[in-house]
C-alpha cells in the first residue's frame, strides 16, 4: 500500500515537472517595432518668374545760356615815359565793346629827383600817400566789329596838364587792364541721370509639402513561457 502511495506520489511529481517544463503557462511581455505611416512636413525652393525694377545711367544733353568775354588780340602796344598806347583786334564773331584801364602817378620831375635819391637812403615812397604823387586812374572804351583794330592812346600832357619836359610818369610802359565784353553763348553739356527700368527674372521662395513616410514605434506585446523559461530567463 505504502508502495503503491510512493508510486502515484513519483507520477503526479513527474508530470508537474513535464507541464512547468513544456507547458507555457507563465504570460511576460516583450517588445517589437511595428511599421505606421506618418505625415511628414518638407520645405522646397521652387522658381517663379518676377518683374525686377533696376537703374541705369542715361546721357542726356543739357544746355545753358553763358556769358563769355569776348576774344581779342594784342597787335601794338608800348609807348615813352609820358606817352602809352596800345592796339587791339577783335578776334571774336560778334562786335563788342573792350575797356582799357591803367592807373598813373604823376609828379615835378624835381620832386622825382628827390624821391630817387631817397630811395638810395633805404626810405620807402608810397605813390598813394605822398602828396608829391598825383594818382589818374584812367578808363577808356572802344567798340570793335570783328576783326576790326582800335587803339587807345593816352598822354600825360594832356592828362595832367603839366608840359612834359616838367613832369615824370610813373605807369606807363606796362601793359593796360583790358576788359572785353562778354557775350550769351550756348553751351551744351552732357549729363547722366538714373532712369527706372524693368525686367522678368527668376527668384526662389520656399514652399512648405507634406508627405507620407513609413516610420517604426516600439510596441508591447505579450506571450506565454514554460515556468522553466520564465525562471532561467526573466
Amino acid at each position: 500500500m505504502s508502495k503503491a502511495i510512493a508510486i502515484a506520489t513519483g507520477v503526479i511529481i513527474a508530470i508537474i515537472a513535464v507541464v512547468g517544463c513544456l507547458v507555457p503557462l507563465k504570460e511576460v511581455p516583450y517588445t517589437v517595432m511595428v511599421d505606421y505611416e506618418d505625415t511628414e512636413t518638407y520645405y522646397e525652393n521652387e522658381p517663379y518668374e518676377d518683374i525686377e525694377t533696376y537703374y541705369v545711367d542715361e546721357p542726356y544733353e543739357e544746355t545753358n545760356e553763358i556769358l563769355v568775354p569776348l576774344q581779342y588780340q594784342v597787335v601794338t602796344g608800348g609807348g615813352s615815359q609820358s606817352i602809352q598806347y596800345c592796339t587791339i583786334m577783335n578776334r571774336d564773331e560778334v562786335g563788342g565793346h573792350f575797356t582799357f584801364r591803367q592807373t598813373i602817378y604823376v609828379i615835378d620831375r624835381d620832386d622825382w629827383v628827390d624821391v630817387e635819391w631817397e630811395w638810395e637812403q633805404g626810405v620807402h615812397v608810397d605813390y598813394d600817400s605822398d602828396p608829391r604823387f598825383t594818382r589818374y586812374d584812367l578808363e577808356e572804351t572802344i567798340y570793335l566789329e570783328p576783326n576790326e583794330t582800335g587803339e587807345v592812346r593816352w598822354d600825360a600832357q594832356e592828362i595832367d596838364g603839366r608840359p612834359r619836359e616838367e613832369i615824370w610818369v610813373n605807369g606807363f610802359g606796362l601793359s593796360p587792364v583790358i576788359i572785353p565784353e562778354e557775350k550769351i553763348v550756348e553751351d551744351t553739356v552732357i549729363k547722366y541721370r538714373q532712369v527706372e527700368k524693368e525686367r522678368m527674372v527668376t527668384q526662389y521662395q520656399e514652399v512648405e509639402k507634406e508627405r507620407t513616410v513609413t516610420k517604426q514605434r516600439p510596441e508591447t506585446r505579450y506571450k506565454k513561457v514554460t515556468l522553466l523559461d520564465y525562471l532561467l530567463h526573466y
